[in-house]
């Protein structure tokens, strides 16, 4: 969905963003209540990602069988055939599908801009001053025990927008955060190191089993953002099979330990993982892992953080 203001030739010029979901009141993103802007797009395809569909420019359409009634309008309604119903089975060829939203408009289980719907199209392109103005009421309730916090798919694909909103945030005095992998050039850090109190940092040393290691990356973005006199969090995800390896541990823990960084988050594994591949007709990039994979991973995250005498970031 476009949303333009009329705009006059006085008004400065605003940069696009695109983003596909907005969260008003989040706990887990930063310090303090926070507004969370999640902008579509990213470079990385780690193998447990849980929101696959902000990996490309524009999300898939994503669609809830469960709220489907089955009564064919979206087949009608589309003009490239994306819809059928063999044997009453609601199929969506996603080759054929364009994001026009005509199917959309046809679904009374749906409704345009509604992520509770049926059919949905969560991205939105529109102008950074439209989205502050928008957001700007929660940023003022919020301003006093948290802020902001850009996230993803990845803020910096985005640059322009990003560099853009943070200035706005700033202007206003709103405590910054921006969420990263660690994984794009140098150059994009640089530029909004000024505008960001806080990193939500990554630490991608690995994206998948048959993927390139990536220490040397997250060490010259760490080196770039201390010489910046920057904050960082490492956020480290728990998933089995990955993270709770020891020569992950290791590289980790040296990083840490180079550039004095001695508090850490640790996110769960996301129960709800296979939720947007279901809905977005992704392919699974690995299995979801068992409860008692689950519980282990924890237990050697733990004595990760032991090791290294890390801190746990409690918000």
């Amino acid at each position: 969905m476009r949303i333009r203001r009329n705009k006059t030739q006085a008004e400065p010029r605003s940069s696009e963003i695109r983003i596909f979901d907005v969260a008003e009141f989040s706990k887990y993103d930063g310090p303090g209540i926070r507004v969370v802007v999640f902008f579509q797009e990213c470079p990385v395809r780690c193998d447990w990602c849980h929101s696959p569909h902000s990996q490309s420019y524009q999300s898939p359409l994503l669609y809830n069988e469960n709220l489907c009634s089955g009564c064919r309008r979206c087949e009608s309604a589309c003009p490239h055939q994306a819809h059928s119903f063999p044997q009453g089975k609601h199929k969506i060829n996603r080759n054929l599908c364009t994001q026009c939203g005509a199917c959309i408009e046809s679904c009374p289980a749906s409704t345009k801009g509604v992520k509770g719907s049926a059919l949905h199209l969560p991205t939105q392109t529109l102008f950074v001053n439209d989205l502050f103005e928008q957001i700007e009421p929660y940023l003022a309730f919020t301003k006093e025990k948290g802020g902001i916090t850009l996230s993803g798919g990845e803020a910096l694909m985005q640059p322009e927008a990003t560099a853009e909103l943070l200035s706005l945030c700033k202007e206003k005095g709103v405590h910054t955060a921006v969420e990263t992998s660690g994984l794009l050039p140098l150059e994009r850090y640089r530029k909004i190191l000024p505008l960001v109190d806080l990193w939500l940092f990554g630490m991608r040393v690995i994206v998948g089993k048959n993927e390139i290691r990536h220490d040397q990356q997250i060490e010259q973005v760490l080196k770039l953002l201390k010489s910046g006199n920057a904050r960082i969090l490492p956020r480290i995800p728990m998933i089995p099979g990955f993270f709770d390896r020891e020569d992950v541990w290791n590289s980790i823990g040296k990083l840490l330990l180079q550039y004095d960084i001695k508090e850490i988050a640790l996110n769960p594994w996301n129960r709800n993982y296979t939720h947007y591949y279901q809905e977005s007709g992704l392919p699974l990039r690995m299995a979801p892992p068992t409860e008692e994979e689950i519980k282990s991973c924890e237990n050697k995250m733990n004595l990760f953080t032991n090791h290294y005498k890390l801190q746990i970031y409690e918000n």
